[in-house]
This record gives structure tokens, sequence and C-alpha cells, in this order.
């Protein structure tokens, strides 16, 4: 007995078959126009809805929709209106039924379903739920767990109406997705009543195909239910309560695709009879395409075909790359055990990226092109696939590798010759689910599939576990069809890598003073929490010998030539002091005391030189002159200002938005004496630029407290300007985050009143009220809807008029603030923290410079000492840890942890103190000798 989820992929794959074949005879009944679908979808809603309280109020369903004949009828009748199908062809193809129609069909709203369950809607919110010639096509166990469903999701005092058939029990195949099944009544009244339902009404109705439909024996009928006061039992219950003489079984039953080609041909054959050659001849390719396996013959009808000769040959092209049913089942079965989450991509392919995806005949057997790109090979995919594979290991890097990881699946023939050698471990990235699909419909790949160490279908799928010396190949096809996706798959691959098998030295140079102090720390912060040998640079302290210019001296020249000498000072500092403790990174926070000369000398060394430029590029120009001693550049804003840093002569540039650290930005319980002091109905923290002072102005009328620096003294900021303007801690703004109501957040601008309708960066706290769990009210920007959903989880204002109409909206509504609020924290704390972005970081580093980063490991001093303490189990891990801490491979790095811990020394340990004690002892001696004094 197959599981429900593979019951609802067979229908899906079914139902995608017959909708791409001909929707108006498998759903539609061979409706010519639009305008008759919309006709009869009326009339047959006109009898599903007699009798039904109606109106604007009440919410409706529809369940196995198709491509939405009856959603324009209800939609005229009922306020909300959602269909819903398993077949996301029929979806495509009502929404484009849809758009075309306009008007009122638009109010409706379809869903691809799972095929078993409501899942998408929630309980106890429709007041109707109607199906019409859909259930009784469904197995058996399907139809019962929609009952289930159609109990949890109906509210009280609704109902629903569902055309299905009744008289002697007549169960097809458990699989089969096309013949009707039929139910004894007594049966029926115990599922429904077991399904939680009441059955309060049953009636005759007229069906298309009629005349099949009496030539089978069946009766199709509309029953009503309404919700009862008991709880629904399983589905399995209600399912055997439904069928109480036997279950559903794949046995000897006639085959869906035997009963399939069946009713085709007779369409065929009318077809014929009307002189309607070419559709009859298209309807035969379909039997030979999709139903070559049964025994029904077709060979009498083609003989009576006049383009014969053609049809012959179109159905010979299209035999060798017709897509098998069964053959599809078997490999999505192997597919959904071995990976799921490719298998859920595989399943839920749109039309749209279907039809993309084209299969062709070839002498050893069907290949896939994508646009006017072959996949394969076009003519010989086997001996393609078998010279491809040998020259991936003619590379001596891959040869060496114990795993080779594939860009681009195809038809599959390239893979099957890497796996054939037998030496190595094969893994996938198909960067397209659709082409997945073509080649699992026209191809055996169990073996394939089983033998695969890894198959998905992004960059977010390759393990974090990958060994760190597996190799990624690209294949040329998937550069040319998806590049961009290519490039992220192998910065994702090299960064997975790169984090698992490089520990590189890191050092996060900060500024001399400003608001990227913070973020400075935030930044070490989280290189530390991924576990990277970091150590944070804090120059803060020269920054009073820095200010200090300006006292010594007033004229401008002199001044920026005595700043220039300062920061030149610091930067010999510092490079003195990685050369005592080098580094293999640095990364440089904007504004950071560092000179170009210093970068060009540290760059000499091997170490890569990355900005994080977290300012606005328009405001503060430096960039200019310093992005080209740079190796990578990070920046806040996108377009233009990427492309004149790269002008500038910077190699590689990245957006990167700041963030938030959670572990500062948090949800505070305070107390009433820190609510008094931090709190208020408005707040906003920051420094007073021109625009905020213009628009905060005009906010003196609200109970409003403003925090930061450089705000004037005059009313009205004399009165809501808090603690003289002081410049606050983290720990402090926080405080005052989460004992605001609403946080105003309006970034920046000297040039501009009120709203900058340019901006795009999007400032820190954005990310750091969101991540406290606060209600924010912040500006439009260009880039928020991509980190942030507008009205969902904060809200935007676009002008002042705007800012106050909201502020009185929010003010009156706390509980719409906390939902927002609470919005706001879950998608800071999963796509906007500091360990993201470094992760990120670090990914596009590894990704350009990987191959740098490992050599310069190798070479280093530390991985010889590591390799010859593996005779001592103790030393090696001492080893290790010194080389972790970052420390210099020498003897004071290894006893530098000994100084300071606590307990008894080890063997080990007393060994390498006695040894540091005598070289202490020779080098005084040797001062001693020479005449130095200590």
């Amino acid at each position: 007995m197959k599981q429900l989820s593979q019951l609802a992929s067979t229908m899906r794959a079914d139902w995608d078959r017959r909708v791409q074949h001909d929707y108006r005879f498998w759903i539609t009944n061979e409706l010519s126009t639009s305008s008759l679908i919309w006709e009869e979808g009326e009339r047959d809603f006109s009898q599903m809805v007699a009798g039904v309280p109606i109106g604007p109020e009440c919410a409706a369903l529809e369940i196995g929709s198709g491509v939405g004949r009856m959603l324009p009828a209800a939609c005229r009748r009922f306020g909300s209106v959602v269909g819903v199908d398993v077949s996301p062809r029929a979806i495509a193809k009502a929404e484009e039924l849809k758009r075309a129609a306009g008007g009122e069909t638009l109010a409706a709203r379809l869903l691809l379903g799972s095929g078993v369950d409501l899942r998408e809607v929630a309980a106890r919110s429709i007041d109707f739920v109607w199906s019409f010639a859909a259930l009784p096509h469904m197995p058996t166990r399907v139809f019962a767990a929609y009952l289930c469903e159609i109990r949890r999701v109906l509210r009280a005092g609704g109902c629903a109406r569902l055309q299905i058939f009744v008289g002697l029990q007549d169960s097809p195949a458990e699989s089969d997705t096309l013949r009707v099944r039929a139910y004894q009544e007594g049966a029926l009244k115990d599922a429904v009543s077991k399904a939680g339902l009441r059955l309060t009404g049953m009636s005759m109705v007229k069906m298309p195909l009629q005349e099949l439909l009496e030539e089978l024996y069946l009766q199709p009928v509309v029953i009503t239910v309404e919700p009862a006061d008991t709880e629904a039992a399983t589905s399995e219950i209600v399912a055997a309560a439904l069928l109480p003489d036997a279950p559903e079984a794949d046995d000897a039953k006639i085959s869906c695709t035997e009963f399939e080609a069946w009713v085709a041909l007779h369409y065929a054959d009318r077809l014929y009879q009307d002189g309607d050659f070419d559709r009859a001849r298209t309807v035969l390719e379909y039997v030979v395409q999709h139903c070559k396996t049964t025994e029904i013959d077709v060979r009498d009808t083609l003989d009576r075909l006049s383009s014969l000769t053609a049809a012959k040959q179109v159905i010979a092209d299209v035999q060798a790359t017709d897509p098998d049913t069964r053959m599809y089942d078997a490999n999505i079965e192997v597919l959904q055990r071995r990976f799921p989450e490719v298998w859920g991509k595989v399943r839920d392919c749109s039309a749209q990226s279907l039809n993309q995806v084209d299969v062709k005949a070839t002498i050893d057997g069907p290949v896939l092109w994508s646009g006017q790109t072959c996949l394969d090979h076009p003519e010989k995919p086997v001996m393609a696939g078998q010279a491809w594979a040998k020259r991936t290991f003619n590379d001596t890097r891959v040869l060496k590798s114990p795993h080779v990881v594939v860009v681009g699946f195809g038809g599959g023939y390239h893979l099957e010759s890497l796996l054939a050698r037998g030496t190595h471990g094969v893994s996938c990235v198909e960067t397209s689910p659709a082409v997945l699909r073509r080649a699992l419909e026209v191809r055996d790949l169990r073996p394939l599939l089983e033998k695969l160490s890894f198959l998905t279908c992004s960059e977010s799928g390759i393990p974090s576990s990958l060994e760190s010396d597996a190799e990624l190949v690209v294949r040329p096809q998937s550069v040319v069809v998806s590049g961009d996706t290519v490039h992220a798959v192998t910065r994702a691959f090299n960064g997975r890598r790169g984090r698992s098998s490089l520990n590189p030295r890191i050092a996060v140079l900060g500024p001399l003073q400003g608001g990227t102090l913070p973020i400075t720390h935030y930044t070490t912060t989280a290189l530390q929490q991924l576990k990277a040998r970091v150590r944070g640079v804090d120059v803060s302290t020269f920054n009073g010998g820095y200010e200090a210019v300006g006292s010594l001296m007033h004229n401008d020249v002199r001044q920026n030539l005595c700043r220039q000498t300062y920061v030149e000072m610091i930067s010999s500092i510092l490079l003195e002091a990685f050369t005592e403790k080098p580094i293999d990174i640095l990364i440089c926070m904007a504004q950071a005391p560092i000179s170009a000369r210093a970068l060009t000398e540290l760059r000499r060394r091997g170490v890569i030189t990355v900005l994080w430029f977290v300012e606005d590029y328009l405001r503060f120009t430096y960039w200019r002159e310093i992005a080209a001693y740079y190796d990578y550049v990070f920046t806040i804003q996108k377009g233009e200002c990427i492309e004149a840093i790269r002008k500038a002569g910077a190699a590689h540039v990245h957006y990167l938005p700041t963030a938030c650290d959670p572990r500062i930005h948090a949800p505070m319980i305070l107390s009433a004496e820190e609510r008094q002091r931090w709190g208020s109905p408005i707040s906003f923290v920051g420094a007073g630029y021109y625009n905020r002072r213009q628009t905060f102005a005009g906010l003196a009328n609200f109970p409003f407290k403003i925090w930061g620096t450089e705000w004037p003294g005059a009313k009205p900021f004399d009165r809501v300007v808090q603690e003289a303007g002081r410049r606050l801690t983290p720990e402090e703004y926080t405080k005052i985050f989460n004992s605001t109501d609403i946080n105003l957040n309006l970034h920046s601008s000297n040039e501009r009143d009120g709203v900058d309708p340019t901006g795009d960066f999007l400032n820190p706290r954005t990310f750091e009220l969101a991540s406290c769990g606060v209600f924010q009210l912040v500006d439009e920007r260009a880039l928020l809807a991509e980190c942030f959903e507008p009205g969902k989880e904060l809200v935007t204002f676009s002008s002042v008029p705007d800012l106050k109409e909201k502020i009185a909206y929010y003010l009156e509504r706390p509980e719409e603030r906390q939902i927002i609020a609470r919005n706001g924290r879950a998608r800071a704390l999963r796509d906007h923290t500091y360990e993201k972005r470094l992760e990120e970081m670090l990914a596009i580093i590894y990704a350009g410079s990987y191959q740098r980063l490992r050599q310069r490991e190798q070479q280093s001093p530390w991985t010889e000492m590591i390799r010859r303490a593996e005779f001592d189990p103790e030393l090696h891990e001492r080893c290790k840890r010194a080389h972790e801490r970052g420390e210099e491979p020498v003897l004071d790095g290894l006893i530098a942890d000994i100084t300071t811990g606590e307990g008894q020394l080890t063997d080990t340990e007393q060994k390498l103190l006695f040894l540091f004690h005598i070289r202490k002892q020779i080098i005084r001696m040797e001062h001693e000798g020479a005449g130095v004094r200590n």
C-alpha cells in the first residue's frame, strides 16, 4: 500500500500530463471557448450552491478546482473564494484563464495543494466547501483524508457540497487517478459520521460525459454535509468505512493506463468521424506517448487516418522520448526516499518551468535541451559522457580528491560514467528541478539515484559535512543556462569547504571613533561564534591624539597633513603587531585608520585585505582613494555604488548589509525606574541630521523623546532631547528600544527634507529594532523589501503627514504593534544576524581565494609542527589549540595558557615549562655576556 504522499505524487503527475495534453477534453468536457467554460461553470455551481447562505462576509473553498471553471460563479456569490488543486499545470492554466477573464474572477485565490490535505487553509475559516467531478477520481484514502479536513476547516453553521458516485461498491486500483469510484450509500453515511460530519442531503446531478457514466453503471450524486458535534476519527478509519468489503489494491484490475487509453481512443474516434483528422492524430500520439504499456491496439484507428505516414513518423519520434508513467513513479520512489527535499521541488515544478525543458531522441536514448542548449550531447550522449568523465579525471586535483561534486544533471549520462569508475564518491547539484523532472520521466535513473552521495537543487543543499578535499566540477552547459546560479553554487561550495577545512587568522580593525565602533565589536563576536581564529584590533584609544591635532592648529590643510601622518604612525604600529602575530585576513571596518602603504605591505605578505564599507558611498567618498588597495570590498548599497567602487580599482565588490547581534539587541525586562528613565510612547535614537531636525520639529505635540548627539538646543528640541544629547552605549539604546511603544527610524540625510526618495541602504537600527522585538516606523527605502516585509514585519512611512497619521493609528493599537514586532524579530533572527553576514562574507572570500588560503595554511610553520607532534597525543592537542588561538609557532605560544591554567601540571606541561625556563636562562646569560642589562 502506497503512502498518501506517493498517491499525491501520482495524482499530480497524471493530471499535469492530461492538462498539458488537452485540458478542455480532460477537465472541461471539450468546451471550445473560455466563455462557454464560465457558462457551464455557472450552471453547475448554481446546482451546488442552491439553498446555501451566501454573501460578501462568507468564504468558500473548492477542492479540485482544475482550471477554475466554477470560480467566477463563486466569486459572484462569496466575499472570499479559494481554489485548491494538486496539479501545477492546472493552477497555471487557471491563472492564465483568470487573467484573460479579468473582473470578478480576480478575487479568487488559487493554491497548489499537497493533494491529501488542506494544510494551506486555517481551521474553522470556511463557510462553504464544494467539489465537483474531482473527488471520485481520487483514491479512497485521499477522499477520506479530505473528509476529515473538511470537518477541520468548516466554521460552525457551514456546510459542504460534494459530488461523488453511489451504487454498488466499485473501487479501481489505488493508484488509478482517472476511473471514478462508487460507494455504497450505507458505507458513505458511516464514513461521513466517522469524519465528524453529518449527512444532511443527497440529490442526483447531471455530469459531463454522461453517456460514458451510464455505460459504466455509475450514478452521480451531490451530498451535503455539515460539522457534527463529534470529533473526526483518523482518515484510515474513515477510509475503512468507505470500503467495508475490501480495500483498494493495485492487483489484476484494469490499469489506469489502459482506461486512459480507452477514453482517449473513444475521443480520437469521435474526432475522426467528425473529420477533424489533425486533432485525432494528436490524441493518438498522446496514447502512444503516455499509454504505450497498454494492451489496447490503436492500429485500427491509426490506419483510418488520412495522414498515416506523417502520423507514424511523429509517433515514432514521440516513442523515443515519451515520459513513462511507471518508470517515473519508480524513479520518484527512490528520489523521495533518498533525497526528500529534491523530491518536493521536483513534485512542485511549475508548468512554465517544465515547458522550458525539451526532450529529443538520439540513438543512445533521450537527451534534454534547455532552450538552444543541449544538456547532454545532441547525438551520442553515452559516448560523450564517457569522454567527459575521462577528461575530468585527467585533472590531478580531481583525481586526488575522494569526492566529486558535479554541477549539472542533464540526462545523467556523464554521472553514470563517473560512477562506473567506482573510485570516487559522486554528488550532483542540478539548479533546475524541471530538468530533473524531465530526466526522471524519460530514463530509468534508479541505479544512479541509489549511488549518488547527495543530490540537491540549490547551494543551500550542499551538506556542511562534505569532505574538505572534495572537488567541484561545473558542466559548461550549466554555466550557459544558469550562470548566476552556478556562481552562487560555487561560492557556497567553497564557503562550506573553506569553513570546514580552513582556519585562517583573521583580524578585525575598527575606526578611531563613531557609529561603526559597535559594528566592529559585533563583527568580532560573530566570527568568534563561527569558531574563527579572530582578534579584534581596538584602536579607539588613539582617538584622543587624532582629535588633539585640531587643538594645536586651525589651518585645514595642516590639520589634514598631520592627521595623515598620525594615521601612518598607527599603520606602522599595526604592521608591527601583525608581524608579531601574523594574520591571513584583515577585515577593516569603515574609516579604519590604516594607510595605503600598510595595505600594500600586508598584501605583499599574502594577507587578504577586506573593507566593509558600512556608510553611504555618496556622502563618504574616501573609497575613491583606498578601494584599489583592498582585495574585497563589501558595501551596504547596490547598483551604482558597486559599479563606482569597481571602477575605483577594487577587484571584488559585493553587497552586504549590516545586521543585528541577538546577544545585545534582544527583548528586555526593565524595572519601573528604568522604564521611567528610558521609556516613552515615541522615541528616536540617532544623530541630529538635517532631515531629522526638519521632520521631528513637527512632532513636538506628541509624547516624544529624542536620544543622541548633534541636536540643536533651541525649541522644541530643548524639551525632547534627553540627557544633554550625549552618546549612548548599545546597552543603553537597547533599553530605550524595549521601553518605547513606537520606535521611529528615519534614515539620515544632510541634503533633503524628511524622507529621502532615493534612499537605498538600510541603517543598523532597522535590524537592531527588529531583533529587539519592538515596533518600528521606518522611512521607505529601495532595498527594504528585500530584508523585511512592510506591513507585516515593520511599518513604513513616506512623508511627514503619513508618519503622523501612522503614529496616531498605532498608538491606539498595541496588539497590532505586538504582532508586527514579533514577526520582525523572527525575520531578523532567521536572516539578519551578524553570524549570517560573516558566513556570507567568508563564503565570498573563500570562493575567490580558497586555493590561496589553503596554500598559505599548508606552508605555515604550524602545519609542520602539528604533524611532528603526532607521536604525543597531548603535545599534538596542545599544538592544535595554540594554533587555533592564533599564537606564534614558538615555545612561548605553546605555554601561553599553562601559566594561566589551574590544577596539577601534566608531564608534557612540566617539560614545556622546563624548556621555557632553560631558554630564558640562556637568553639572560647571553645578554650578561654581551654587557646588556635588562
